[in-house]
Parts: structure tokens; C-alpha cells; sequence
């Protein structure tokens, strides 16, 4: 009883903002069966080629492998701290269709449902074991999926097939995944393993899933009410290093995400660090990884916050696709960024088609000149089709790049809708003093059809104050 009366406290512990809101969790559906069963289990097989091009010929293990992190016991003793927290209030991921949400995530988990987790194999045990169902899972230590036997074996994806499915996660609904500080202070990792938070499915096995959804939506039948869906993720306080690809596709295109969201509403993801961690790209000569942080296949509402992206060249997509997308995407993707920085990155922050993005107080790092291809900075925010950008306050700090420059490399678009930045300050070493950067650098204001306002509140900090309040509060291991 005791349990079941300060879980219902947590959720009680609302602003009166909140009081009226619906509870995320009221509005999930039955997808777990769909999509856990085939993810986490090893199956050891032999590469083969196939028709997307996995060649035999262009396996190559991860060439070198991470000093690792494992722990067994729980300095907390296993005390709730942040872990009962729902969703802050301020983020798309506070929206719906049906009117404002509380994303609760598991915060709302009986006794039985939270789980302290120090190795892959007891992570995917907790979410088959709790479903759909509210849980909270805590990772200690180092999660990697290539371990087993309670951490004491390893061994390397042996094909794109093992990759694919044992080395993925699959986070159902009603989850709040979080990260506590080992003993020695460090926060908690996952290597070698993508994250996958929904997926886009058929109604039955076997089915297809454009043809499934489109038939829904002819006979009338709320897209909202598919019942693929996966909702309410609370994912916080996690370094999560991007997976090499064992078996890419081909030269140029890997698979492997760090976290792929892909039919999924009403996330909060909040304190990763992301990077490539010890296998960047100039280890291969050709692409062995894909995204850090994918945002796709007609998923919604959601807020990435208060992360640190480095070392990666495709950081983040927002809609995977274009015309041939809009089927799912098209009145979809509204997704918050805010309170990150993305240091050092190659491209895609994010790149985004169809959404309505809303990004601000964000800090954004980089070297043009620096011969490191691991940390050389390629290209910023990408504005692509049919997608609408609100961009507020950004802090530009960057190394061999000229004020006249920066409209196109760090700031560019195409295809857009809509498009508007204002309130940014940008400083680099060929560029004396720092420089207000407003306006739409060069891009096509959107008309007054196409201008929108966040439907949430948010406090907005001025560019100059993001620089100092990022740094002091970004990345894993700072929620305790």
C-alpha cells in the first residue's frame, strides 16, 4: 500500500498548469507484443548478402573496443531520487492531438516495476517482464550487448542480422530509462548497442505497414487510434556511444543508430552524451555509422534537452524522408530542442522535413579549419522539405569561420515552408567582435499561413546567458 500511495504522489506533484492535463500513459496502445520480442537476443549468424547490399566482403569488427565500466552494486541502495520525476512542462512532448499532456513515464511504477540494471541481459528481462506496464529501469555501470554471462563473455556481432536485432533495445511504452553514477562517480553507458523506441509496424506479422495505416485512415479510423504506437518515454542521464556498423549497407550508408525514435509521441530525452566514443569514423574507410539521434517515421511530440553531441558526423534526422514520406510524416515531427550543445559534429543539427521544430537556447561549438575529420565541423541546421523552423537564441562559438560564411553552412535550407532565427550571437576567431546573427540568414520568410507559436510556455534566456547555463548543465551524469 505504501508504494502504490507515494507513486500516486508523484504524479499529484504537478504545477496547476499541469492539473488539467492528460496523463501520457492514458493514451498508449498495445504495441510491446510487436516489438520487443525480436530485439536483444543474439543469434550469432553468419553474414550473407543481400538485396540492400550487406556484403560478406565488408564485415569488419570494431576495431578497438572501449576500457570498460562495469559495476554490481548500487551505491544509492537503490534510493529514488530524480528516477519518480515526470516531464518538465516546457517541449513539444507536452502536447497532443487530444489537447496538453503530462509525460509520466513510469514515474508512476510499482515496487515490483523498478528495476536496478548492471548488465544487457538484465535490462531486456526488465521489459519483457513489465510491458507496457509503468517501470522505471535504472542502469549502473556499462551496458553493451555484445557481453553475456553476467558480463563475463564477449563477443562481436558476427553479421548485419546479429547487429540488427541482438544488438538492439526496444523500449515499449510507459518507460522511464535512466542512468545512476556508478561508485566512482561515472555515469552510466551503453556501447555498441542502439536504442529503438517504437517502430513502424503492420497490424498483424506480415503485413505491410504503409498499406496497413493508409487502410485505416480510408476507413475513417483515427490515426491517433493505430495501435502500433508507442508513448510516454522518459529517456535521462545516459552516455550512449554511437554503434560501429560491423556490416553497413555499403560505402557510404551504415544502419546502426544510437537511438532510432520511429513512431513514437510524447518523449522527453534528456542529459545523454552521444558520440562515436572509441571507434570514430577515421578508424574505417567507409561509413560505419549512421545517426546519433534519429527522430523518424512520423513520430511526435517530443523534446530533446540538455544533451551533448560530439565526435559524429549525421548527428540528428527529423523526418527521414520526402515526398514518398508524407503518408506518416505530414502533420507530424513537432519536436523541441533546447538546452544542448552540439560540439565538434559533421552535420545534421538537426536536418529536418516536415516538422515543426522549435529549437532555442542551444550552444553550437566548432572548428572549420582542423585537419581532425573526427571534429571537424561540416554543416548545422538544415531546413528541408516541407518542414517549418522556429530558432531562437542560439550561442555560435566557432574556429575559422567568417561571419560571412555562416549563412549557409551553419544556418541553410531548402524546400522549407517556413523558416525564422532570431536572437543568436556568433563569435569565432575570424570574426572580431562577436556578431549578432538575426534574421533568416537569406531564407524566405514563411507567410503568415505558415507562422505558428509554441502552444507550450518556455523561459527564454538570452544567447549570451545559453553560453554559460549550457555548459554548466549539459550531458550525463548530472542528475542525481
Amino acid at each position: 500500500m505504501i508504494y502504490k500511495l507515494l507513486a500516486a504522489a508523484a504524479i499529484l506533484m504537478i504545477s496547476n498548469a499541469q492539473a488539467a492535463a492528460i496523463d501520457a500513459k492514458t493514451l498508449t496502445g498495445t504495441s510491446t507484443p510487436l516489438q520487443t520480442a525480436a530485439y536483444g537476443v543474439r543469434n550469432y549468424s553468419a553474414p550473407v548478402k543481400d538485396a540492400n547490399g550487406h556484403d560478406p566482403a565488408n564485415y569488419r569488427a570494431a576495431p578497438k573496443l572501449p576500457t570498460w565500466q562495469f559495476a554490481k552494486t548500487d551505491p544509492t541502495g537503490g534510493v529514488l531520487t530524480f528516477e519518480r520525476q515526470a516531464a518538465p512542462t516546457a517541449g513539444w512532448h507536452t502536447w497532443s492531438r487530444k489537447g496538453q499532456v503530462i509525460v509520466t513515464g513510469g514515474s508512476a511504477a510499482a515496487a515490483d516495476r523498478v528495476y536496478t540494471v548492471f548488465n544487457g541481459q538484465q535490462l531486456i528481462a526488465a521489459i519483457k517482464a513489465a510491458g507496457n506496464e509503468s517501470k522505471i529501469i535504472r542502469v549502473i555501470g556499462h551496458i553493451d550487448l555484445r557481453w553475456s554471462n553476467n558480463n563475463t563473455t564477449f563477443k562481436e556481432y558476427t553479421s548485419y542480422s546479429d547487429q540488427k536485432f541482438g544488438g538492439s533495445i526496444s523500449i515499449p511504452s510507459n518507460t522511464t530509462l535512466v542512468g545512476i553514477n556508478d561508485a566512482q562517480g561515472r555515469a552510466a553507458r551503453i556501447t555498441g548497442t542502439t536504442l529503438l523506441i517504437g517502430g513502424e509496424l503492420p497490424l498483424a506479422v506480415g503485413g505491410d505497414p504503409q498499406t496497413d495505416f493508409k487502410a485505416w485512415i480510408a476507413a475513417g479510423k483515427d490515426g491517433e487510434a493505430y495501435p502500433t504506437w508507442t508513448r510516454n518515454i522518459i529517456i535521462r542521464n545516459l552516455a550512449i556511444d554511437t554503434p560501429w556498423d560491423v556490416n553497413p549497407e555499403d560505402s557510404a550508408n551504415a544502419y546502426a543508430d544510437g537511438m532510432t525514435v520511429s513512431r513514437a509521441q510524447n518523449l522527453f530525452i534528456d542529459h545523454l552524451s552521444m558520440s562515436d566514443g572509441d571507434t570514430p569514423d577515421s578508424l574505417a574507410t567507409d561509413t560505419r555509422h549512421d545517426g546519433a539521434l534519429d527522430v523518424v517515421r512520423g513520430s511526435d511530440y517530443l523534446t530533446i534537452a540538455n544533451s551533448y553531441f560530439t565526435k559524429h558526423h549525421k548527428t540528428t534526422l527529423v523526418g527521414n524522408g520526402d515526398s514518398g514520406r508524407a503518408w506518416s510524416d505530414a502533420g507530424r515531427l513537432h519536436v523541441t530542442f533546447f538546452g544542448n550543445w552540439w560540439d565538434s559534429l559533421g552535420s545534421r543539427l538537426p536536418l529536418n522535413r516536415y516538422g515543426q521544430v522549435h529549437l532555442f537556447n542551444n550552444l553550437v561549438t566548432g572548428d572549420t579549419a582542423t585537419s581532425n575529420d573526427d571534429l571537424k565541423f561540416g554543416s548545422g541546421l538544415d531546413a528541408r522539405y516541407q518542414s517549418n523552423i522556429l530558432v531562437q537564441n542560439h550561442y555560435y562559438s566557432f574556429t575559422g569561420l567568417k561571419i560571412a560564411d555562416f549563412c549557409g553552412k551553419v544556418i541553410k535550407g531548402k524546400d522549407y515552408v517556413g523558416f525564422r532565427s532570431s536572437g543568436h550571437v556568433f563569435i569565432s576567431d575570424r570574426s572580431s567582435p562577436a556578431a549578432n546573427i538575426d534574421g533568416q540568414c537569406g531564407l524566405t520568410s514563411p507567410s503568415s499561413a505558415n507562422t505558428w507559436t509554441p502552444p507550450y510556455a518556455y523561459s527564454l534566456q538570452t544567447a549570451t546567458a545559453t553560453l554559460t547555463s549550457v555548459k554548466a548543465n549539459v550531458g550525463a551524469g548530472k542528475l542525481k
